[in-house]
């Protein structure tokens, strides 16, 4: 290929440049070149092709993320008119010609910005273009060049050279070169030298990161100088002083390493003092900030405490989140949209579900109609996805009443199963007030009593007659409104009604209590439905539902509040209670067949 006059011109500017440059920065010089030139004959236009497209490459070190398998990447891509991808640039429009003039070029340039891309994608683009081997000179002029561009300051940016660095260690080692590599690992070490500050932390942990995982290419001493630096560090990112160099956050990443490197030597007393160093900046960092901030600061630091043996100083930690958690209610604000229905809508409600002179009829109707529905929670989160997907990135925290983090729900791709289970209670809760109207207009319409519900109930084999008398103490409580002695019997005896379900099907209802041979314990709520063999048997609305009722953090999850003594007195109210009977309303249906014992 012959450069033409007016595309040398542009690329010897380049050449002889001793200022800082970028590869994107002659991509687009010879962008502007072009534009004003209209049409190129096919030999030119041929040779414009090769060189800007090689200046106009993204590198990547996950070449199984990037479209080609390759180090280098498209710089965009764009979508046609048909749906397919267009990369730019697009080495398909590239052939062996291409790859030819760039080892020729790497050959010739002298400025290694130039020559080290040039080298490269000759080198790591041959095989994808041209279905040729990769020339292993390509790798040691890139290594080379990466390493002069470097050492001359030719970067504009302090990233773009750790980069090259990183690249020329790469390279040095692929075609293993011990001399260049140990030559990359050498210039790594003078550049961090240059940017070791507190505000270029990310560039020179990842050059310790790069050279710690090899130690064969530095000496102990210069381990025991990358040490001392990052204590420097450590020191400077954890106080407050007019330096304004206070960053807890670096100082934890610089932490991190340390730790590692102690580890490593077994020093178990300097692993200690790094935590508390780095846990420390963090507490000064929440004196004085709100309290959601602040329990988000600490509470990591007060795990990481417990992770490595600091009792003490995790238990102080915990006291002080004890009193942040309770102020966080304070901070939180209700945002609220009303929702109107009429009275012939709530009308319909009642003809649909009440059958007139017909109780049982009644409450089956009851029961199925406000299960929430996992297609429709699934729907939502879809729906949600595609009108907002912003806000399904985001992480839900939950709270409870004290203002404790009860549960975290990730992204919805990373965590569906927990978007689900918050989508299937902001369901219940949404029917809360419909489930209520119902109830009310079966109380005036039917006036049952306790005999009346439990008859009901015990038309399903799952209750036990041995428990009649409990169901309907705790029944007529609910008639009566009795909330809190109505919550306490009939969540403890429907955890009994879920185990004989499993005896029913042939699974045991105790468990071995580990550590303590020959000793059984019964199967709580949460064991038997975690039990494959429930889910198979039961709708998949109504196990999610009595899961997320009352066993899930990420949803109501009354049985283990209750149990832990977690329930404010006015938890114990009519919607709450209106829950509890629903759910035994759910299990009135089943029929079991109970399973032949092999």
């Amino acid at each position: 290929m012959e450069i033409p006059d007016w595309m040398s011109q542009v690329l010897s500017l380049f050449d002889g440049k001793t200022e800082s440059h970028s590869e994107t920065e002659i991509a687009e010089a010879l962008g502007r070149a072009r534009s004003s030139r209209g049409d190129l004959p096919e030999d030119e236009w041929k040779v414009f092709l090769a060189e800007h497209s090689v200046f106009f490459l993204r590198p990547s070190r996950k070449p199984e993320q990037g479209l080609w398998g390759t180090y280098f990447a498209p710089m965009a891509i764009l979508t046609g008119k048909d749906g397919k991808d267009l990369p730019s640039p697009d080495i398909t429009q590239l052939d062996a010609e291409a790859v030819n003039h760039w080892e020729n070029r790497a050959e010739a340039v002298t400025d290694p910005v130039m020559k080290a891309r040039y080298a490269d994608a000759a080198w790591d683009l041959a095989k994808r273009i041209a279905g040729t081997k990769p020339n292993h000179n390509m790798a040691r002029i890139a290594s080379d060049a990466y390493v002069s561009a470097t050492d001359r300051g030719l970067s504009t940016i302090p990233p773009f050279a750790l980069q090259w660095l990183v690249r020329a260690l790469d390279l040095a080692r692929s075609v293993r070169d011990d001399q260049r590599t140990s030559e990359a690992a050498e210039a790594m070490v003078r550049f961090c030298k240059t940017t070791l500050s507190p505000k270029l932390v990310g560039i020179w942990i990842t050059i310790f990161d790069e050279l710690y995982a090899s130690q064969d290419l530095v000496t102990q001493d210069l381990i025991k100088s990358m040490i001392l630096d990052l204590e420097s560090m450590l020191k400077r990112l954890s106080t407050i002083d007019e330096h304004n160099e206070f960053d807890p956050f670096n100082a934890q990443a610089v932490g991190e390493r340390l730790i590692r490197h102690y580890r490593s030597v077994g020093d178990a007393d300097s692993v200690a003092r790094v935590v508390k160093t780095f846990g420390g900046a963090f507490e000064q960092q929440a004196n004085g900030a709100g309290a959601m901030l602040a329990t988000a600061w600490l509470q990591p630091i007060a795990e990481r405490y417990e992770q490595e043996g600091l009792k003490v100083e995790a238990e102080a930690l915990q006291n002080k989140l004890e009193k942040h958690y309770a102020e966080i209610t304070n901070e939180l604000k209700t945002y609220s949209l009303p929702v109107r229905f009429t009275q012939e809508q709530v009308d319909e409600l009642f003809r649909y579900l009440i059958v007139d002179k017909d109780l049982a009829s009644t409450l089956k109707n009851i029961g199925t109609y406000f299960i929430p529905k996992v297609d429709e929670a699934r729907n939502l989160i879809q729906t949600k996805g595609s009108v907002a997907p912003l806000l399904s990135l985001m992480p839900i925290e939950l709270l409870d009443a004290s203002g404790r983090p009860k549960a975290h729900i990730g992204s919805t791709e990373d965590d569906a199963e927990g978007h689900l289970y918050y989508q299937l209670t902001q369901i219940m809760t949404f029917s809360d007030p419909f489930l209520y109207l119902v109830l009310e207009r079966v109380r005036e319409q039917f006036a049952p009593s306790a005999d009346d519900l439990t008859s009901f109930l015990y038309e399903c084999p799952v209750f036990l007659e041995s428990r009649k008398g409990i169901l309907q103490q705790g029944l007529a409580a609910y008639l009566e409104h009795d909330f809190v002695k109505s919550i306490h019997i009939l969540v403890p005896q429907l955890e009994e009604v879920l185990r004989n379900l499993l005896a029913m099907i042939g699974v045991p209802t105790v468990k071995n209590v580990p550590r303590h041979p020959g000793i059984t314990d019964v199967k709580s709520m949460n064991n038997v439905l975690e039990e494959e063999r429930i889910r198979e048997i039961l709708p998949e609305d109504v196990w999610r539902y009595l899961t997320l009722l009352y066993i899930d953090r990420r949803g109501v999850n009354l049985r283990n509040d209750l149990a832990h003594g977690l329930i404010v007195l006015e938890g114990f109210n009519e919607y709450s209670s209106n829950r509890v009977l629903h759910s035994l309303l759910t299990l009135a249906p089943i029929t079991v067949k109970p399973r032949r014992m092999s």
